[in-house]
């Protein structure tokens, strides 16, 4: 299986920090782009399916499902290709501190009546908008559901993975 460490160079422009979440399609790591120096979330799919040309379309299509839907709940993708070195496809999107709601839940805490509410308002904000450009998400849950860190400790949810949408 095709894995990256830290340090190594991908796509000649990301270096690798840390592996941070794997799913069915990708493998998420921390990344450097090396130009701006800025720090972003790297996807790169999973060497098993990479060959399979149904599913790197789902994936390239996931680079490019909400680009034109603007809103503060749907992670930004800022560059998308495919590595050189070894043909896989990537996403660079934005780098999301926090975690899912569906870590939250498995760990036993629960939202207040009122997080609750923020939460569904969001969602529901963000789906209006995909759902008018005639996306289906197709993977709603709360894994799928991430509570970034924001400086003023409020909540924002940010809707990930479009995969199959």
């Amino acid at each position: 299986m095709l894995t990256f460490r830290a340090g190594d160079n991908f796509a000649q422009a990301y270096e690798i920090v840390r592996p941070m979440s794997a799913g069915g399609m990708g493998v998420v790591y921390e990344v450097i782009h090396l130009h701006t120096k800025r720090r972003r979330a790297l996807k790169v799919m999973l060497p098993n399916i990479v060959s399979d040309p149904l599913m790197r379309d789902r994936f390239a299509l996931e680079a490019v499902v909400t680009a034109d839907i603007e809103s503060e709940h749907l992670t930004e993708v800022f560059d998308a290709g495919i590595d050189p070195a070894t043909d896989c496809p990537y996403l660079a999107m934005e780098l999301l501190r926090g975690e899912d709601l569906g870590a939250r839940l498995k760990r036993g805490e629960r939202c207040t009546p009122e997080e609750t509410l923020t939460i569904v308002q969001q969602v529901a904000r963000a789906l209006e908008k995909t759902h008018a450009r005639g996306i289906v998400h197709r993977d709603l849950k709360p894994d799928n559901l991430f509570v970034p860190k924001r400086d003023d400790g409020s909540m924002r949810i940010k809707i990930l993975d479009f995969g199959i949408a």
